[in-house]
């Protein structure tokens, strides 16, 4: 008896190549099996937006997706609210074992494990999410440590099954520890860090199969039983430029369902990598107001593009800020603060193409301060027209982006608040219609 399994992961609303893997999977044969991985929404395309997700797990139906799990795209981009009804319409289960509600409660739809009797072999999934805290726990959700809780779950359905799956959303150094720590895991399909493996991994025995990012390759699992159980398992990728293209007009039905006016007033918002603009100086000044922060720390980059017209609507505005980043209120020591803004003014990463970090755009760009000074010459760091002092404490209004240690390593043991479920383009259209309040 032979199962082929197939798997996608990271698919980040890239909804043409996914047009594709749909009509790949619709048709194959009966021996197939279609589970995906989580990172399948994501809010930088217009129709992710105006849908909130489902529109994403409609086209998981389309694809007869049997078994899935939550990526942190679908667990810390979405409102509380919006991830307990994201599911609702959903003709495939879902399993994430270490994420729950303040009450210690499931999301709805959400099982700690999946066992689907198919053509008469039984297979048992478990899935687990990326450990993001502090994002969770400001959505009112807490996550878990996953390793834990994944050997929890195997432990319980491992004798109820012929085959047990994780369905990973973790990353490729975790899916290794798993294989090497639990036993009792036959397959392990990975996600997260974006990464793939042409025929597969073989860790203690386990098999590790991984499909890349944005649809690019789909996974193939082949499974092979007899009567005494699995006797063989083997991977594979199917390279999705190699399929034929497909009509889609996703783009235009998000376009469509973001039509709404945000902004009634002629408006000017340029786009400027290398230089000051209005439309930096506008948003870092708003993320300053709305956090109640001392000060602020943006990039040029993150407007993706320009504006001009007599009006703004949804669509725009996502067009203009399409990344999932959300505002985030730091506390620092003067000193720190000065080591920041002194690491700042090297823009660094001035050129650089950034990818991750709910990051949606291209290059990077400067770096963008307000209400903070400074005189190069004599060393002196100003918040508003006050000198910083050393062991003064102050508050630092930026993008969760900079938080994971990358960009300034000074964020990562400090005190933070994030400020969730608001995207930068919230904190656009408050600072837009601020002006003639």
């Amino acid at each position: 008896m032979e199962i082929k399994l197939y798997h996608t992961n990271d698919i980040h609303s890239h909804l043409s190549t996914f047009n594709k893997i749909i009509r790949y999977l619709k048709d194959r044969p009966t021996n197939s099996y279609y589970v995906d991985l989580g990172d399948h929404v994501d809010r930088s395309h217009p129709y992710t937006e105006g849908t909130l997700g489902k529109g994403n797990v409609a086209l998981l139906n389309e694809a007869e997706v049997k078994v899935a799990t939550l990526g942190n795209n679908e667990g810390i981009t979405l409102t509380h609210d919006d991830l307990n009804t994201l599911y609702d319409g959903a003709d495939f289960q879902v399993t994430c074992c270490n994420l729950f509600d303040l009450k210690g409660e499931l999301p709805r739809h959400i099982k700690l494990h999946v066992i689907d009797e198919f053509n008469g072999i039984k297979l048992g999934f478990v899935g687990a999410t990326a450990e993001f805290t502090p994002f969770y726990k400001a959505l009112g959700w807490q996550v878990t440590e996953p390793i834990a809780a994944i050997r929890q779950q195997v432990e319980i359905i491992r004798g109820e099954c012929d085959v047990v799956i994780i369905l990973s959303h973790l990353g490729v150094f975790a899916d290794r520890r798993i294989a090497e720590e639990i036993p009792g895991i036959d397959v392990i399909l990975g996600a997260h860090t974006h990464h793939h493996f042409d025929q597969g991994e073989r860790v203690n025995g386990v098999l590790i199969g991984a499909a890349g990012r944005y649809g690019q390759y789909i996974g193939e699992i082949r499974l092979d039983f007899d009567e005494t159980g699995l006797r063989h398992k083997e991977a594979r990728l199917i390279d999705t430029d190699e399929l034929t293209d497909s009509e889609d007009s996703y783009y235009e039905q998000g376009r469509l369902s973001l039509s709404e006016m945000v902004y009634n007033q002629p408006v000017n918002l340029p786009r400027r990598l290398y230089s000051a603009s209005y439309t930096t100086a506008l948003l870092a000044r708003e993320l300053r107001i709305e956090l109640e922060a001392d000060c602020a720390l943006i990039n040029s980059g993150l407007i993706v593009q320009s504006y001009t017209g007599d009006y703004l609507t949804r669509y725009d505005l996502h067009k203009m800020l399409p990344h999932p980043i959300n505002p985030v209120k730091i506390t620092l020591s003067g000193r720190e603060l000065k080591e920041v803004i002194a690491m700042s003014a090297k823009h660094e990463y001035r050129d650089e193409i950034v990818k991750g970090f709910g990051f949606r755009g291209d290059i990077f760009g400067m770096y963008v301060l307000d209400h903070i000074g400074y005189i190069q010459s004599e060393r002196k760091f100003f918040v508003g027209d006050r000198v910083i002092q050393d062991h003064e404490t102050y508050t630092l209004a930026t993008l969760d982006m900079y938080t994971f240690g990358r960009f300034f390593p000074q964020f990562v043991q400090t005190q933070k608040e994030y400020f969730m479920p608001e995207f930068l383009r919230d904190v656009m259209q408050v600072a837009l219609n601020r002006r003639f309040s």
